[in-house]
């Protein structure tokens, strides 16, 4: 009995090893059938110290909330450049000269000044936005990037020209944009106003004591002390921005624009109405006439 048991037990222990291993693929090719293998795709070995960038383009566009002159396009395009108040300013410069390039049509000259400078444009348009090393995002308005497809001749005249003066247009030709505009106006500015019509004006547009706020400027051409005005929370950036220069006791051939948290407002409309909190500072940009400003010709 002890004999048979011992001769079973070596036959179990002695099975063939190939028989095992027949046993074992059948196994493993029935897993394999049973679940679908996952497909992996491999993402580019792209260093993180490098930034995707697309060759620079022209912008196109056709404008659909007003009228464009030569001389418009010009003096907005002076104008932003000249008010930047975040960003760094030799990015700025780089910027203003490679679109200046890429409306001549030297795309190859503009994309080595995108590379020299650092500046990253994701999608090779101004306009979607651009970035400096540090991860600053620069945006640009169409109207500054480039000449719209329906441009008129600088000898029609648009309604803001025609119409008295001309503050912040409510909106810019893009609708993804948000840096305020500044719209353009003709030559004598907004300073020329006669005192008498500011003055009805003004009357006009006083309200109570209780409806007054007070709003602390920081001018650009100082260092200080900063200026306090009051005005009607109803009452436009327009009307603060006349103050604040009178107040300043600044030249007539200067004009004064209202920035806040890095964004130049609309002057047409009231400050809480677009976001200042009581107690914040405002920035008083003191800029030269719109004539008087040109990308290669500041004074």
């Amino acid at each position: 009995m002890g004999c048979c048991a011992s001769v079973l037990s070596r036959n179990i222990d002695n099975q063939n090893p190939i028989q095992e291993r027949i046993s074992y693929n059948t196994a493993r090719d029935t897993s394999d059938r049973s679940t679908p293998r996952q497909r992996t795709r491999r993402a580019p070995n792209i260093p993180l110290t490098e930034h995707y960038n697309e060759p620079v383009r022209n912008h196109v566009w056709r404008s659909k909330r007003r009228t464009w002159t030569r001389a418009q396009l010009d003096r907005e395009r002076a104008e932003f450049f000249e008010t930047r108040v975040t960003g760094r300013p030799e990015v700025w410069a780089a910027v203003s000269t490679v679109i200046s390039l890429i409306r001549s049509g030297d795309l190859v000259t503009a994309q080595s000044i995108i590379d020299a400078a650092g500046i990253t444009v994701p999608t090779g348009d101004l306009c979607e936005g651009c970035y400096d090393e540090q991860g600053v995002l620069y945006r640009i308005p169409q109207c500054v990037a480039s000449d719209p497809e329906n441009m008129v001749p600088s000898s029609c005249r648009t309604a803001s020209e025609d119409g008295g003066p001309a503050g912040y247009e409510e909106e810019l030709d893009s609708g993804t944009l948000s840096d305020g505009k500044l719209a353009t106006d003709d030559a004598s500015g907004d300073e020329l106003i006669s005192q008498d019509v500011e003055r009805r004006r003004e009357e006009k547009g006083k309200t109570s004591e209780r409806d007054l706020i007070r709003v602390l400027a920081r001018l650009s051409d100082r260092g200080g002390p900063d200026i306090m005005i009051s005005i009607g929370k109803g009452q436009t950036v327009g009307l603060l921005a006349r103050k604040v220069h009178q107040e300043a006791k600044l030249k007539s051939d200067r004009r004064v624009r209202i920035a806040y948290l890095g964004h130049l407002l609309n002057e047409r409309e009231p400050l809480v109405d677009q976001g200042w909190k009581t107690g914040h500072v405002v920035n008083a940009l003191v800029v030269s006439p719109v004539d008087d400003l040109g990308l290669g010709h500041r004074r």
